[in-house]
Formats: C-alpha cells, sequence, structure tokens
C-alpha cells in the first residue's frame, strides 16, 4: 500500500512538473527584431525574451565605428539606444515600460556623462533604476566601450494593443 502511494504521488508531481513546465514555456517569447535575425541565428542568444509581464533585453553594445574614437563617443551611445529602442517596439513597449537598466562602461569617469547625456535625452519619467558599472571589456573588442541591459514591465494587456 505504502509503494502505491509512492508510486500514485510520484506521479501526480510529475505530472505537475510537466503542466507547470509547459505553461511556463507558453509564457516565454524570444523577440527578434526582424534587422537583428541574422546576429540571433549566428551568436545564438535573443535580443529580448518576454516573460509574463517582464521583457528582458539582452545587453546592447555601443560600438565605435572604425573611424571613430573615444574623443566623442555620443554618436555610438545614440546608436545603442536606438538599437534598445527598436527592441522595445518589438517587444509592444518603449522607454516608458523600462523599469531597469544596467550599464557597464570600459571607462567609468570618461564615459559615463555621455552616456548620461543621451539618457536624458531619450529616456522619460517616470526614470527607471540604473546602476552604472566600470568594467575592463566588453564583447566585441577595443571599440566596444558601454553595454546597456534593460528590463521592461509590459503587462500582456498592453502589449497586444
Amino acid at each position: 500500500m505504502r509503494q502505491a502511494k509512492a508510486t500514485f504521488f510520484i506521479a501526480i508531481a510529475a505530472f505537475a512538473l510537466i503542466h507547470a513546465t509547459s505553461a511556463v514555456s507558453a509564457q516565454k517569447q524570444v523577440i527578434i527584431p526582424e534587422s537583428l535575425k541574422d546576429s540571433y541565428d549566428n551568436f545564438r542568444f535573443a535580443p529580448a525574451v518576454r516573460a509574463g509581464d517582464m521583457v528582458y533585453l539582452s545587453g546592447v553594445v555601443a560600438r565605435l565605428k572604425d573611424d571613430e574614437t573615444d574623443a566623442d563617443i555620443k554618436p555610438a551611445v545614440i546608436r545603442a539606444f536606438e538599437e534598445i529602442e527598436m527592441i522595445l517596439k518589438a517587444s509592444g513597449g518603449d522607454w516608458s515600460d523600462v523599469v531597469d537598466v544596467t550599464s557597464y562602461l570600459t571607462d567609468l569617469n570618461k564615459y559615463v556623462g555621455p552616456m548620461w547625456a543621451v539618457k536624458q535625452e531619450r529616456v522619460p519619467a517616470p526614470y527607471p533604476a540604473w546602476t552604472a558599472i566600470g568594467i575592463s571589456s566588453l564583447f566585441g573588442g577595443e571599440k566596444a566601450i558601454i553595454e546597456i541591459k534593460v528590463t521592461a514591465y509590459l503587462p500582456a494587456a498592453e502589449a497586444d494593443d
């Protein structure tokens, strides 16, 4: 009798686990704007993933072009913000939905001012939480100077509008 009860409870637990996993998978959606499809296929990471009401963007790198120097990083930062905005739009949102930002800067003291200037122009109130971290390097080589990772709260009803 004990073994039958144990087997029954194991079967119930397995069913519940399978059902819960299916429910989570149904709530998880990879978001890939058309212009980033090749990147998704080649590098095998999602530009963003929706899980329930949250949208998690992969870090977007501000990278200097070959003819740019770190004397003026604003164009690179603007390109990164534009990419973030494109991914947010593909998710059904915009900067007003962002709740948390983490930025990684290869020269915190030198780059935080120009990054902040672009942020001031593009990110509306209510402002998200924001953390800026100085690091030694980023994926993408020496021209990769800042990476910005964003999390947005975007209830499914709003995303469908």
